[in-house]
């Protein structure tokens, strides 16, 4: 099996579980609120907690691959993953809930974001944004898979139930490792002195952090989207947690169809053109949500919504990543494009936590803003093309 192969097989399998974690656990989400007595607002917090641990690996990661190796520090990751799952399981307070996603996101977010990092050290280009659009694959089958499962699993056993299915996703993760570990201690001689190099220097520069506000602005709208969205339907459609797992299916294949469409599209079309179909996509979607939100249109149209956004971002993520580390290319890049992207989404998302309790359409409002500035920040990277 050729190198790149693994890379992306290990990419694939990590992606899958850091965004399980997130999927698995949303249709779950009322019932651990109910057993731990959390609020609607403080379950909508352990995803942020979730996504607060995966933001912050990017501290440690770089100067730990360089002491300890690739193949290592993954392994680290995926135990760490696996042993917060567990502690999930055993929660019995929102304290240790909370304690438990932290870590199972510190564990899930390292070890995603060294393995897309890995894609970029193999490709770049339009070859890169090809094999991201191939990565959404994976993140597809977590979405469609992870929303069902976990609304089954809670339909049938207790919540508890999800975090033991997370546990062995990281084992199996840890699994694909093994025989990658060839290929990634070549990654790290090879990559040692370039790494070194190469530093931070692309903070600096217009060319890096402005597909890096864009892909976080729409990452944002697809979290806090992701993060209400078992409310939402729940006031709009009075669905419960397994109709809202199915409803996983069908978002699924609205990202699998706009991962398809960015493959297939970038053979014809540049990766600026690409992300301004995107965000306009992204856009229209926001306008609906609000107008339903509202009482203008009728509430079936929050399903339309969904499905734009679940496209948009599937659009949207591997062409601005691969404007983002073009010039930049290397791991260190790659993971503080992730890093800074999941900020940017993390800040809004807790925004959306404070304007939960005042009605979705104070959410669908903060998800206007938020669109509005990837809008303005595509067409001035279209122009400047930096």
């Amino acid at each position: 099996m050729q190198p790149s192969t693994r890379m992306l097989m290990l990419a694939c399998s990590t992606t899958m579980m850091a965004q399980s974690g997130v999927t698995l656990y949303l249709p779950a989400m009322p019932y651990i609120a109910t057993a731990l007595s959390m609020s609607e607002a403080e379950g909508y917090n352990s995803l942020l907690m979730y996504l607060g641990g995966a933001v912050a690996p990017i501290i440690l990661a770089a100067p730990i691959i360089r002491m300890f190796g690739r193949s290592a520090v993954l392994l680290g990751f995926c135990g760490l993953f696996f042993s917060a799952s567990l502690l999930s399981a055993w929660a019995c307070d929102d304290t240790s809930f909370y304690l438990s996603r932290l870590l199972q996101g510190f564990g899930a977010g390292g070890a995603a974001l060294i393995a897309r990092a890995l894609l970029s050290e193999t490709f770049s280009g339009a070859r890169l944004a090809r094999s991201l659009s191939l990565l959404s694959y994976a993140f597809v089958f977590a979405l469609m898979v992870g929303q069902v499962a976990g609304g089954s699993l809670v339909a049938f056993f207790r919540w508890e139930a999800v975090a033991v299915v997370m546990a062995f996703g990281a084992f199996v993760s840890a699994a694909l490792v093994l025989p990658a570990r060839q290929a990634l201690s070549e990654l790290d001689t090879d990559s040692r002195r370039r790494v070194r190099g190469s530093g931070y220097a692309c903070l600096s520069q217009p060319s890096f952090y402005m597909p890096v506000l864009v892909g976080g602005c729409g990452y944002g709208v697809f979290v806090v989207y992701q993060g209400v969205g078992v409310y939402v339907f729940d006031r709009l459609l009075g669905w419960g947690s397994t109709q809202y797992g199915m409803l996983g299916v069908w978002l699924g294949l609205a990202y699998f169809l706009g991962a398809l469409t960015a493959r297939h599209a970038l053979k014809s079309m540049s990766v600026h053109a690409l992300s301004m179909v995107g965000v306009s996509v992204l856009a229209v979607a926001i306008v609906l949500f609000l107008l339903t939100t509202l009482k203008y249109m009728d509430r079936h149209s929050a399903i339309a919504a969904y499905f734009a956004v679940w496209y948009a971002q599937a659009l949207m993520y591997p062409c601005v990543a691969s404007m983002a580390v073009k010039k930049y290319p290397g791991i260190e890049s790659m993971m503080l494009f992730s890093f800074l992207q999941q900020l940017v989404a993390l800040l809004f998302g807790a925004l959306a936590s404070l304007a939960i309790p005042f009605g979705m359409h104070i959410v669908a409002l903060l998800a206007l803003g938020l669109g509005s500035l990837g809008v303005v920040m595509m067409i001035l990277l279209s122009i400047k093309r930096i």
